[in-house]
C-alpha cells in the first residue's frame, strides 16, 4: 500500500533549525545502534588486563582503541580502610607513567582493571579479616601524581602541584584528549547531559541560523559544518531559553567553558575547525599565549605549558603541509615552521611531515624534546 504523508510542517520545523537543500527522499531503516560488548564493559566494571594488553598512544593508555585508566582492584585487607580513606587506597594511572614503565621492566604484571568509567567512583575488593571472605565497595580513588608530571597535565610540572591534583576530574581528563582516540567513552545508561525543553532544536537552530552559523568566540563561520556549532546556555540552566542566555559556539570553544566535561571532540572535527578558523583569517592578528591556549587541541596543552615556562616563541596552530600540487597532506596540531619543528596527533600526519624534513613529534615526544 502506497502512503502519502503530508511533511511540510516538519519541513518547516527543520528550516527554523537552519537547514537547506531538504530532500525529499530519505529511508525508514532505523540504525540500531548496537554497543560493542567492549564499551559496555569498560563503562560497566571494567575489563580485567595485565600491561601487556594495554597500547599506549602518544604517552596515554589504550584498549583496542579506547582511552581507559588502570587500577588494581584487590585492596587486600586493607579494604575497610581504603573504603573509609581513599586516600590509602592504590593511584589509578591514566598515562604510561614510570610506575607503569618500572612495573613492566620488572616483569611485574598485576592485573589490573580498565575502565573508561567517569565517575570517579571505583569497585573495589578486600578479604575481610575476621571471616576471610571477599569484600567488596566503592571507593573515589586518587590519580597517579606521576602520570600527571608524565603528561603535564595542566601545567602539573611548572604549575601548582597540589591544586592540580586535588581538582583532578576524570571527566576533563577524557575530553581534553578525546581527539586522539576514534571511540568515545560511553555514559551509563540513564545518563544525561540535562533537561533541555521539547522545543531546543528548533529554538536552537534558529538562534545559530541569527548568528550566521558563526562562533562568537573565535568566530569561525561554520555554516558549511552546522554540526559543529553548538548553542551554549551561558548561565548552565538548560531550560533558560532567554536569547540573553544564549550564545553560539563551535564544539571546542564549547567544551572549553565552565563546567562541561563529556563533550568529547573528535581530531578530524577539531582539525577542520582549526582549519577554517586559518582560512577565514580568524588569527592573523599577533596572538599571545592565553590565544594559543584558546585556539589549540586541550590534548596538547600540556606541551604548550612547557613551550611558554621555556620562553619559547610562539607556535602556529593548526599548520598545513601541501603537496607540489598544493593539496593539503597534513596538518601539524603545533608548529614553528622557520624551524621545521612540529606537534601533531595523528600518526599520519607525523609520518608525512617527516617525510618533507620536519622534526615532527608526538604529544609526549614533544614533552621530552622540549
Amino acid at each position: 500500500m502506497r502512503l502519502t504523508v503530508d511533511f511540510s510542517a516538519l519541513h518547516a520545523a527543520v528550516r527554523k533549525m537552519g537547514a537547506e537543500n531538504l530532500r525529499p527522499d530519505f529511508s525508514l531503516e532505523k540504525n540500531s545502534g548496537v554497543l560493542d560488548p567492549i564499551d559496555i564493559a569498560l563503562s560497566g566494571e571494567g575489563i580485567e588486563v595485565e600491561l601487556k594488553d594495554v597500547n599506549i598512544k602518544s604517552g596515554l593508555l589504550s584498549y583496542r582503541g579506547r582511552q581507559v585508566l588502570l587500577y588494581i582492584q584487590d585492596h587486600g585487607q586493607r579494604i575497610y580502610s581504603v573504603l573509609e580513606d581513599p586516600e590509602k587506597g592504590n593511584k589509578y594511572h591514566i598515562a604510561n607513567c614510570r610506575k607503569l614503565v618500572e612495573m613492566r621492566e620488572r616483569g611485574r604484571f598485576e592485573r589490573y582493571v580498565a575502565t573508561n568509567v567517569l565517575t570517579g567512583s571505583f569497585l573495589i575488593s578486600g578479604m575481610d579479616y575476621y571471616t576471610g571472605k571477599e569484600f567488596k565497595g566503592e571507593a573515589a580513588l586518587k590519580v597517579c601524581k606521576y602520570c600527571l608530571g608524565h603528561l603535564n597535565y595542566q601545567g602539573y610540572r611548572q604549575g601548582s602541584r597540589s591544586l592540580i591534583f586535588s581538582q583532578f576530574s576524570i571527566d576533563d581528563f577524557f575530553a581534553a584528549y578525546s581527539s586522539f582516540f576514534p571511540y568515545m567513552p560511553r555514559r551509563k545508561a540513564g545518563d544525561k547531559d540535562g533537561a533541555y525543553t521539547d522545543d531546543w532544536p528548533i529554538i536552537s537552530g534558529q538562534y545559530k541560523a541569527d548568528q550566521g552559523f558563526k562562533c562568537e568566540l573565535c568566530g569561525v563561520d561554520l555554516s558549511s559544518d552546522k554540526k559543529l556549532l553548538h548553542t551554549h546556555h551561558k548561565n548552565g540552566v538548560k531550560t533558560d531559553n532567554q536569547r540573553s542566555n544564549f550564545q553560539a559556539l563551535c564544539v571546542d570553544c564549547h567544551r572549553k567553558q565552565p563546567a562541561h566535561e563529556r563533550m568529547f571532540v573528535r581530531h578530524e572535527d577539531m582539525q577542520l575547525i582549526t582549519r577554517l578558523r586559518r582560512e577565514q583569517n580568524q588569527d592573523r592578528r599577533r596572538l599571545n599565549w592565553d590565544d594559543i591556549f584558546e585556539l589549540a587541541d586541550t590534548g596538547v596543552h600540556g606541551v604548550l605549558h612547557l613551550c611558554r615556562a621555556k620562553n619559547m616563541s610562539v607556535p602556529v596552530v593548526g599548520h598545513v603541509i601541501k603537496d607540489p600540487s598544493g593539496s593539503v597532506v597534513a596538518q601539524l596540531e603545533l608548529a614553528w615552521p622557520l624551524k621545521k619543528i612540529g606537534v601533531a596527533i595523528a600518526d599520519k600526519d607525523l609520518d608525512v611531515a617527516r617525510q618533507q624534513g620536519w622534526q615532527a613529534w608526538s604529544m609526549i615526544d614533544a614533552l621530552e624534546q622540549f
